[in-house]
């Protein structure tokens, strides 16, 4: 999809988020900070957050080479635009709800995730569809996209540079039911809501690259509820570079591959690896 422009404008601003988000946690933490909320999470420099991000997301605009494009096609226009705007509210309502009743990381903050992330989008995209995505069959959707989770997985979790997590304070089964449940709100709903639902009616509104820009800054503000330390401004900063990067690069995978699997697992993995590591160790 060619960027119109709004889309430009768009894109534009995403990246000057991006920027003063980094420049700001660079100058302010510039010893990094934990990406996780869970008690225990370790202090992880910034080039640490951001290399596996770049790295997946140079890997996935070249496998495999001359890869066929996979758009969104805009079948209705007043239902497309009328899903996107509905879907669009609800990324901006989630964290708003989250801040203003102060849900954190609670049961409410599921149940509302629940709601306004799954349940209420699912009956949205369910009536108004509005947009289809031209796939093109082919191995090389699984393939490559394998490949490039496998190479962001070593960098992200196995390569020494990662700090470990201290889980031991918690029991098996509390760490059990707790990634099973992110693994289904998180793994699977955020990467339907976010991915999807959202960034393929982005694509098809604003252009590919505002599309993936502007869905990855949702994703990364949706995490204001959970991360907040009680500084707004380096809050934003702080989730922007952290979240955002690897919402970048599923966003990113998902626009090369139209492969839900695959981002799903990548989510999970990005979740459950610390766990997975403390249940085996």
């Amino acid at each position: 999809m060619k960027p119109t422009s709004l889309g430009r404008a768009v894109l534009i601003a995403c990246v000057v988020i991006a920027a003063a988000s980094l420049a700001t946690v660079v100058i302010a933490l510039p010893q990094g900070a934990p990406t996780s909320r869970d008690p225990g999470a370790p202090v992880v420099p910034w080039w640490v957050v951001l290399l596996p991000a770049v790295v997946g997301i140079a890997l996935a605009a070249v496998l495999p080479p001359r890869a066929p494009v996979q758009p969104p096609v805009v079948e209705n226009r007043s239902r497309h635009a009328a899903a996107t705007w509905s879907l669009l509210a609800l990324a901006v309502a989630f964290p708003l709800v989250s801040g203003v009743f102060g849900l954190g990381g609670n049961e409410g903050y599921v149940l509302a995730k629940l709601l306004l992330l799954i349940a209420v989008p699912a009956v949205i995209v369910g009536v108004l569809r509005g947009v289809r995505l031209e796939r093109v069959r082919g191995a090389w959707r699984w393939w490559a996209a394998a490949v490039v989770v496998l190479i962001w997985t070593v960098l992200s979790q196995v390569a020494p540079w990662n700090p470990a997590s201290d889980l031991s304070g918690f029991d098996p089964t509390t760490l059990i039911v707790s990634a099973t449940a992110t693994a289904i709100t998180a793994g699977l709903g955020e990467e339907l809501f976010y991915r999807r639902w959202l960034q393929t009616r982005l694509e098809a509104s604003l252009g590919v690259w505002a599309g993936i820009a502007l869905a990855s800054l949702m994703f990364a503000l949706m995490h204001l509820g959970s991360h907040s330390t009680g500084e707004p401004l380096l809050d934003v900063a702080r989730v922007v570079v952290a979240q955002g990067s690897f919402g970048l690069f599923v966003g990113v995978l998902w626009w090369k591959y139209r492969n839900l699997t695959a981002i799903v697992v990548a989510h999970v993995i990005a979740n459950g690896w610390p766990v997975a590591v403390e249940l085996l160790s």
